[in-house]
């Protein structure tokens, strides 16, 4: 797969749903605990103190599609893209950015079809993405890259979503803690 990053990690998996969760793994049971209703489907009452509550401790990401559809990810650790970088890729506006906190550096990138945390949870299911990052918190950075046409998806070229996760002490601060990204304005 074609990377803007050349250390940067990536991951392919099926989504059937329009919202993509960025997790700490070893926080499975805490999420759980807190129970957001987001993590069985997705409607405007999902948007809930419950989400809230696991938003501001950096334990979840929600992220909203534009479709449901193959992902094709990359993972970068690391500065906010370059110049350089954005002119290689053609990124569509807004590049969304969250707190996420990775004690053990263990993250999960998961869709409804693959997600651990729901109550419907089906282990036969592809499975979604679980990596290794340097243990931190972070200010992540979702871009959504244009020009990833189903032919293109199928070859494999590009990713179509670009996680860049900056160490916080590096990053530009956060106005405020959303509970849910969406990928479009």
């Amino acid at each position: 797969m074609k990377t803007v990053r050349p250390d940067s990690q990536t991951a392919q998996f099926y989504n059937d749903g329009l919202v993509i969760f960025l997790y700490y793994n070893q926080s499975q049971a805490a999420i759980k605990a807190v129970s957001p209703s987001i993590l069985g489907g997705y409607g405007n009452s999902d948007i809930n103190a419950e989400l809230f509550e696991v938003t501001e401790k950096g334990l979840l990401v929600a992220h909203e599609l534009r479709q449901d559809d193959e992902i094709a990810l990359e993972v970068a650790i690391g500065n906010p893209l370059s110049e350089q970088e954005r002119k290689a890729v053609e990124i569509y506006p807004p590049v969304q950015r969250a707190y996420l906190n990775l004690p053990s550096g263990k993250l999960a990138i998961e869709g409804y079809g693959n997600l651990r945390l729901s109550p419907d949870f089906d282990p036969n299911e592809e499975p979604g993405a679980l990596l290794d990052v340097p243990p931190g918190e972070y200010i992540v950075s979702i871009h959504n890259i244009a020009g990833c046409t189903e032919e293109e998806l199928k070859g494999v070229s590009q990713p179509n979503y670009l996680f860049v996760l900056t160490p916080l002490s590096q990053a530009e601060p956060l106005p405020e803690r959303k509970p849910l990204l969406h990928s479009y304005s």
